[in-house]
């Protein structure tokens, strides 16, 4: 009877390790989000995610087409529909001119981590102008 009682004890203590490694796994990206811009490159651009619970996000940028990645962006830690304000900089420099893929993710640390996000967006900077596409 003993033996039983340790048995289901463990099982019990396993089931509730595993749901536990599960629900962390499982915890919600960004549902979506919006980039927009104004025109010109100095203004920057303005990302509207909807985030279901308190999340720190950030920003995933490649250069296309060649999917070679620029960089990333920390934005902060927010909850609900923020609408936040990004100056095309990556580690301190502009994006130049060309095509690039912009990824929404959650952030951990200050460093993306492996909870998939939202479709990327995409932007094109031409000289003084970006639009998105």
């Amino acid at each position: 009877m003993r033996v039983k009682v340790v048995g289901f004890v463990l099982a019990l203590a396993l089931a509730s390790l595993l749901a536990s490694t599960v629900s962390e796994a499982m915890e919600p990206a960004p549902a979506s989000f919006t980039l927009t811009a104004q025109g010109s490159v100095r203004q920057g651009v303005t990302i509207k995610p909807v985030l279901l619970k308190q999340r720190e996000i950030g920003l995933v940028v490649y250069k296309q087409p060649q999917h070679a990645e620029v960089g990333t962006m920390p934005l902060g830690t927010y909850y609900g529909h923020p609408s936040i304000h990004w100056d095309l900089k990556i580690g301190g420099k502009l994006l130049g001119s060309g095509s690039y893929e912009i990824d929404l993710l959650v952030f951990a640390n200050g460093k993306p981590t492996n909870i998939t996000g939202p479709p990327p967006r995409y932007l094109v900077i031409s000289g003084e102008h970006v639009r998105v596409s």
